[in-house]
């Protein structure tokens, strides 16, 4: 998946990385989840794969320095996977309009970024999510819509899908800033996946070197056993 990755886009290798997981027999039935729900699974795979510890880094943007912190999984966790989208369609209504809307979701997200039209009009991104708009059994158009039913819509789709905006507060310990930082889980796997592959790499090449071994024997070790050899070269 890592090698495959490579010539992939981050949003790519997110839905093929749950589609291996998830045993789907495409790729467009892990592009139809909410973003929260993608997000959430892909949240219990990092857990599968490397643990519920999470080792956080970022820049504070008053004096630069660099601020770490650790959490868990579990801290970020607003809902399971299988409980995260399962309603299809929601509503909302407010002030007489009757809106009927869905979730957003990867389908969505790969038109936006490779169209150059939602670059200039991000809120069409919004749009593509409404179903109907209603008041007074008249039709409404979202340019139609006022901004107090885009600003509620707004909000509503965040309650109804959480787990797709996790953002964590920071306090730098240098000069007191506080701020809040945006964790992605589909970035900070797929970081976590290149530095495992490529020290899988590293250990490979150090065998065969040593010893002369195919790659396709050295990955068949265990990884304790891998090291073992590895300690006997120095490594």
């Amino acid at each position: 998946m890592w090698e495959a990755g490579l010539q992939q886009t981050l949003l790519e290798k997110a839905l093929h990385l749950l589609r291996v997981a998830c045993a789907a027999e495409d790729i467009s039935s892990i592009a139809s989840l909410s973003v929260g729900q993608r997000d959430a699974h892909l949240l219990q795979l990092r857990e599968w794969l490397f643990g519920f510890h999470l080792l956080n880094k970022a820049t504070c943007p008053t004096c630069a320095e660099t601020v770490e912190w650790e959490t868990s999984t579990r801290d970020l966790r607003l809902q399971t996977p299988e409980a995260v989208g399962l309603q299809k369609e929601f509503t909302l209504e407010r002030d007489g309009f009757l809106v009927r809307f869905r979730l957003p979701n990867s389908h969505d997200l790969r038109r936006a970024m490779s169209q150059v039209s939602y670059q200039a009009t991000p809120e069409q991104l919004l749009a593509d999510c409404l179903i109907s708009v209603q008041q007074q059994a008249q039709e409404y158009s979202f340019a139609e819509l006022p901004a107090t039913i885009v600003e509620a819509l707004n909000e509503q789709m965040a309650r109804e899908d959480p787990q797709a905006d996790i953002q964590m507060l920071v306090n730098c310990p240098g000069c007191g800033q506080q701020w809040e930082v945006r964790f992605d889980i589909v970035s900070y796997l797929w970081l976590e996946i290149e530095s495992w592959a490529r020290h899988i790499l590293q250990e490979v090449y150090a065998l065969a070197r040593a010893y002369g071994w195919s790659e396709q024997d050295i990955l068949r070790m265990s990884p304790q056993r891998r090291q073992l050899y590895l300690d006997l070269i120095g490594v």
